[in-house]
């Protein structure tokens, strides 16, 4: 036989192996040196073995020799007779081993019984325990869960039967057992506030849920085995997220509790291999498009400045930003409300709102906009919109800011940010609407390619809440990528200053941002 499959076997046996070689001797580094000389044993003598199938006697008998053999040589050292009881165990060395060879395969279906059990849905789990574990009858255990007798005897025969064909099984766990996937949970949302709701994916559990049950429904049994938790774990998680409408119940049509309901994400899930795919689609598609935008914009600076804002006077590179960045949210602005308007779905109780999860990590990432807002109060006279656009510096971002500083530096008439009176801001927004309406047909485009690649990439069972996820989230996913298109391609350039860049401080209105609405926040964060 070939050494190497000898080998295999005493590696998987080696625990067995030390507790013979334990249960022999009288202290643990005799066992040490007896496991050795049996292992050196069996790799010396696995070319004798002719037949597989005799390979566990054929084991147990090398270990019994070589332990023989072993009494001998330390009786040689220490010079004096083997001790009575050393005798007898020699004498029914054979039944020993046959015994061990027996309890160990005890314990190993021991190992599967409990596996098994822990795989059972509620109710089998339940009946389960009552009668083997609490030594309760048939009707006791009728009465303490409320069930039918019949219904009783009938988990108990169908739980006798799923043990003994799971105990055959060769099962394995998902890499989810130790390996959990990336989920973070995305909200947009209107209506009653939920801490419980926002705060469910805190845990890794719930998330690893739903991106199992993402493209294909399975039971919680499958759960478990994917995610190495046993189902008395993971029922109440799923019935949470059902409770929340994260995660759709598939009745199987067969007896209640029988762990074949199925379940599946109600949920569009933005995976790496989507955003990936997304953006390299849309760079070179915003690279052309913002190449122009931005020229027709720098043509325009000369009749901008004339308008008299605070800041009109800065270095050309400079004032650039913050005008690019009003054109990006207002074209946005004049998207949505010249076409089809993407709706919010129902949430929980009277919230409505839009659903994302994400499966990649967000971390550093040049297409972020670490939380852009279009509307961000400083005080009850004055608000920002900025945009912290993923490639720029630390340092030319508005929220590495403090409020008071940029406050102080409004009442003290600092020409450092571009500032608005509500009649300038309406002049340039008027002066700018060629380029405003150029980036309003690009996020047409952009979202029509959006939405096609995305049902290629989800299941068809959320495919209906595709074209409302990608309109409802596309801006601001992408807001990073068009800082980071405009500066690789040459259209903007950084100016060497220590303010942030891609940002305009105005005066507020009656409705703080003029037709925009009063936030426009990433959605990530609210």
């Amino acid at each position: 036989m070939d050494q190497n499959m000898v080998a295999a076997f005493a590696e998987e046996n080696m625990k067995t192996i030390y507790t013979y070689a334990l249960s022999r001797v009288s202290n643990r580094e005799d066992a040490e040196d007896l496991a050795g000389d049996i292992l050196l044993a069996l790799l010396s003598c696995a070319s004798r073995l002719r037949d597989e199938n005799a390979l566990y006697g054929f084991v147990w008998s090398v270990a019994g020799n070589t332990y023989k053999k072993f009494l001998r040589k330390k009786a040689r050292y220490a010079l004096e007779p083997l001790p009575e009881e050393t005798l007898e165990q020699l004498a029914c060395q054979e039944d020993f081993t046959e015994e061990l060879a027996l309890e160990a395969d005890k314990q190993e279906q021991l190992t599967r019984l409990r596996r098994e059990l822990s795989l059972l849905s509620r109710e089998y789990r339940e009946c389960t325990l009552c009668y083997y574990f609490q030594g309760l009858s048939c009707q006791d255990i009728s009465k303490k869960l409320g069930i039918s007798l019949n219904m009783t005897k009938y988990y108990l025969f169908k739980t006798r039967k799923l043990l003994k064909e799971g105990i055959g099984m060769e099962r394995e766990y998902g890499a989810k057992s130790y390996q959990p996937a990336k989920f973070t949970f995305k909200t947009l949302f209107s209506g009653s506030y939920n801490p419980a709701y926002t705060s469910l994916f805190d845990r890794l559990l719930p998330g690893n849920i739903l991106l199992s049950a993402y493209y294909s429904p399975v039971t919680v049994q499958e759960l478990a085995l994917e995610m190495g938790v046993p189902t008395a774990y993971l029922e109440d998680e799923v019935a949470l997220l059902v409770k929340y409408g994260l995660l759709n119940a598939l009745s199987s049509g067969k007896e209640s509790g029988s762990g074949r309901d199925r379940y599946q994400t109600n949920m569009v899930i933005f995976t790496e291999e989507y955003m990936a795919e997304l953006y390299e689609q849309l760079t070179p598609l915003c690279t052309e498009k913002l190449t122009e935008i931005l020229s027709s914009l720098r043509s325009q600076l000369a009749p901008l400045r004339t308008i008299g804002f605070r800041g009109a006077d800065m270095e050309e590179e400079r004032l650039l930003w913050p005008l690019f960045w009003l054109v990006l949210h207002r074209a946005y602005t004049l998207f949505s409300q010249s076409s089809r308007q993407y709706t919010y779905h129902p949430l929980y109780a009277d919230a409505t709102g839009i659903n994302v999860g994400i499966n990649y990590s967000e971390a550093d990432s040049s297409y972020e906009t670490y939380g852009f807002a279009g509307y961000s109060r400083i005080d009850e006279n004055w608000a920002a919109a900025f945009a912290n656009f993923g490639i720029l510096p630390l340092k030319n971002r508005y929220l590495q800011q403090n409020v008071q500083i940029v406050r102080d530096a409004i009442y003290a008439g600092s020409g450092e940010y571009v500032l608005f009176e509500q009649t300038q801001l309406s002049e340039v927004e008027n002066l700018l609407k060629p380029q405003i309406q150029a980036m309003a047909d690009l996020y047409g485009q952009m979202i029509s390619l959006a939405q096609t690649l995305l049902l290629s990439h989800a299941p068809q069972s959320v495919a209906s809440l595709v074209p409302d996820v990608v309109g409802k989230t596309l801006f601001f996913d992408t807001v990073g990528l068009f800082g980071k298109c405009a500066l690789e391609s040459g259209s903007l350039h950084l100016p060497d200053t220590e303010y942030p860049l891609a940002v305009f401080l105005y005066r507020t209105s009656s409705d703080n941002f003029g037709n925009a609405g009063t936030k426009a926040t990433d959605c990530s964060r609210s």
